[in-house]
This record gives C-alpha cells, structure tokens and sequence, in this order.
C-alpha cells in the first residue's frame, strides 16, 4: 500500500472491501477473510487510492455515455465538472451513485460568464446584483437544499458581478472557483477567496508588467467571445517581452499566502505547442472519441500553424508550476477534457507524468491526484488514501509509481465505489465504448 500522505509504501497488506468501504486495510497476518470473499491477488502489485481528474466538461453533450467507462477503465474514479448544463450533470452524478450509469463520482459546477459569451449553459452577469442572483439561483434550490456544488467564473465576467459573485459565494458557504476574469487582477481574485484558479493562462499574463494592458484590452470586449488563438498569439507576445520575474514571485506568494490552489492543466496545451503532431494527438485512442467531437478537434488544429505553435511554446512554460510548487501553492490534476485531443482517463496519465516534468516528484504528481483532490473537497474523513472507513476508490499497479509516475498506468484492477473492475472488466469497457461508436 502506498500512502500517498506520507509517501510511505508498506509492504505485505490485505485490504477488505464490503460493499463501498474498507473495513480493514493493514498487515496480511492480522487479516480475517469472510469466506466467500472475492479475492484479488495483489502479490508484487502497488495499491493507490482512486484518481481524480479535477478539471473536466465531461459529462454533457455526446461525450456522456463514454467518458464515464473510459474514466473508470483509467483508473479515475472521481471527477469535478467544471460546468455546463448543470442539471444535466446532476442526473449523472445520481445515474452513476445509483449503478445505473459507470462513472466517477463527480463534483459539480455551474459556469457563470458576461454577456458576450452567448452559450445557453452560461448564466449571464452584468451587474453586482446578478452576481448574488446567479450564485443563488445556480447554488441553491427553492426548497434550500444544494444544487451545484460551486460556481464556476469565466473569463468575461464583468468586475462588479465578479465581486456580487464573492460577495454571495462567502455569504452562503459555496465555492467559487474557474478562470481569473480580464475585469480583476490574480492578486484580487485570490484576495477576493477564489478556491482554485483554473489553467496557468491567467498567472502567467499576471507574470508581465502588461498584466493591466493585457486585461483592459480583451476585457473591454462587449460584442462576441474573442477567438482563442487570436488571443493567445496576442498574449504570447506580450508575454515573451515583457516577462517580469518579481512580479511573479510577488503574485505566486500571495497565492501560496491566501491558500489559493491551482489546476494548471499542462495536457491541455500539448496538441498546440507541438504542432498537433501523433506524440501529442495520441490516434491510437481516436476510437474511443465520437466523430462529431473528432471534427471539432480537426476544425481547431486545422487553423493553427508552425508558428503558432512556436508561439504557444514560448507561452506556455512549465517554470510556472515548479515555481507555485516551490512556493508551497497546493497542485491539483486535472486535463479540461473534452479539449481537443484531450481523453477521458488516458489523459489524465499524461498530466501527471507533465506534472513531473515540470518538478514535482512523482508522490507530488500523484499526490495532486489523490489526497490533495480529497483535501480541497473536504472530504479526508472519506477520500484520497488507503484506511479503514474509507470509500473503496482505489486502484491496484503492476509497478511502483513512486519510481516512475508512468507506472500509473500498469493498471491490474479498479475498484470504484466498491465495484470490482479486473484486468477483464476494464477491457470490456474499453471494448464496449469502441463497439458503440462504430455503430
């Protein structure tokens, strides 16, 4: 068993499973088996809690009925939906809690933008007062029981709902996490309590002494959503010149100081940064994705050229996370898939091994999937290590990740809420998901 607080690995264990918890997990001599146990050979094999892929828009749209398996077969047992159409999201959450439907557990959100996002998942703000409207309407139901878990801010969220959204969000005990809006600076949203900042686009514009002239000039959009490369190209130049490494230093401490945590998202930018070339678009795991959603994938990396992608090579750098590592700015793994040629589960692998290649070791990287996750959500008393009490999420490694954070791969079983997936079951997933979509 790994422990993945301490990162101490502790040889010669027996766990037992009933129904979705552990009820022993300790030394294989002082193990008593029920009879008629199910039993998973774990010789030679490393056991880790369940992983968490925090960042995902996964769970809406024609991607539902696959992600879920796909996730599961992964080994990512647990999911937070960082927002679309929030009830739709909710009836997945129930379909799989109740078996119905194979899946994460997942974490919902619900996105709140300005008006120039035109997106009917969005709730729109303008003002202060619907800021407060949108986090009581998206947070809370007539009756006051929960709705979403936490409210997502977008990028064009003008600054008076942003502060409303605060405001409100302290106000009823209700998170608020997502992107840094152009209208607020990073230092303001983490002073203003936002639990997680989203990506490193917002700290890395932070980053510049053009942080204000690069906010003032996509903020002030009132017509429609800028393109994202169009942005990004504008960003990387001003970025790449004026880069000021005191500053950094100066917003990534007030992070760390306010308990601001980050999902830096590192697998998102890959297809881009290496010109969509097969090491980062992965076409062996194509067939697990519908066609409609290939398409859009194809649209985007049909647009960017070798140029582009040297630009969002120099944007995009990953000093920036061992730098908010170094800082003591807790991590969190997570991949915004659906994004193009981002996977369900298989990407998520990917983030972690980016995770150490930008300094972390391999406990941080798997760390930042499994205890911190547990850790932000509040849920320690139940979630993200190996012990007695806890939710069975766990998954069973023909090798240490601890030597090698690709090992987290050598996946030999799953148990998700107390459901044994095996070496067989997992196949049949994957199996399954491929079969579906060739039909």
């Amino acid at each position: 068993m790994i422990d993945v607080a301490s990162g101490a690995t502790r040889p010669d264990n027996t766990v037992l499973v009933t129904g979705n918890r552990i009820t022993y997990a300790g030394p294989a001599a002082s193990a008593k088996i029920p009879s008629g146990a199910t039993v998973v050979d774990g010789r030679g094999k490393f056991l880790i809690p369940g992983l968490w892929d925090m960042h995902v828009h996964g769970f809406v749209w024609v991607f539902s009925e696959f992600a879920g398996p796909l996730m599961i077969a992964n080994g990512v047992t647990g999911a937070r939906d960082m927002g679309w159409y929030i009830d739709t999201t909710l009836r997945w959450r129930s379909d799989i809690a109740a078996g119905r439907e194979i899946g994460p557990r997942l974490v919902a959100g619900a996105r709140v933008d300005g008006a120039v996002n035109k997106a009917r998942f969005v709730a729109h703000v303008v003002t202060e007062e619907d800021g407060v409207r949108a986090v009581d309407t998206l947070a809370r139901r007539k009756d006051g029981s929960r709705r979403a878990d936490f409210i997502k801010t977008y990028s064009w969220v003008p600054r008076a709902a942003y502060f409303g959204i605060a405001r409100e969000a302290k106000r009823l005990g209700v998170p608020f996490a997502g992107h840094v809006p152009y209208s607020v600076s990073v230092i303001e949203a983490s002073d203003a309590g936002e639990r997680s900042i989203e990506h490193e686009d917002d700290l890395m514009r932070a980053c510049t002494s053009r942080d204000s002239l690069l906010r003032a000039r996509f903020g002030d959009t009132t017509d429609s959503e800028p393109d994202q490369l169009d942005m990004i190209r504008a960003q990387a130049r001003l970025i790449r010149t004026f880069y000021d490494p005191a500053r950094c230093k100066s917003v990534i401490a007030t992070l760390a100081r306010n308990h601001t945590w980050v999902t830096p998202t590192l697998v998102v930018y890959q297809p881009y940064a290496h010109a969509f070339d097969s090491a980062s678009t992965h076409p062996g795991w194509s067939k697990y994705v519908p066609g409609l959603v290939q398409g859009g994938w194809l649209h985007k990396s049909a647009r960017v050229t070798p140029a582009d992608s040297m630009v969002v090579r120099s944007y995009f750098s990953f000093d920036r996370t061992r730098d908010l590592k170094d800082a003591g700015v807790k991590l969190l793994a997570g991949t915004d898939m659906p994004q193009a040629f981002v996977y369900p589960g298989f990407s998520l692998h990917e983030e972690l091994e980016l995770l150490v290649r930008s300094g972390l070791t391999p406990l941080e990287a798997l760390r930042a999937a499994t205890y911190n996750p547990a850790e932000f959500l509040g849920a320690l008393d139940s979630l993200g290590t190996v012990a007695q009490g806890k939710v069975a999420d766990l998954v069973l490694l023909d090798a240490d990740p601890l030597t090698d954070i690709r090992n987290t791969r050598r996946i030999s079983a799953v148990i998700a809420n107390g459901r044994l997936f095996d070496r067989a079951a997992r196949a049949q997933l994957l199996k399954r998901v491929e079969t579906a979509l060739k039909h």
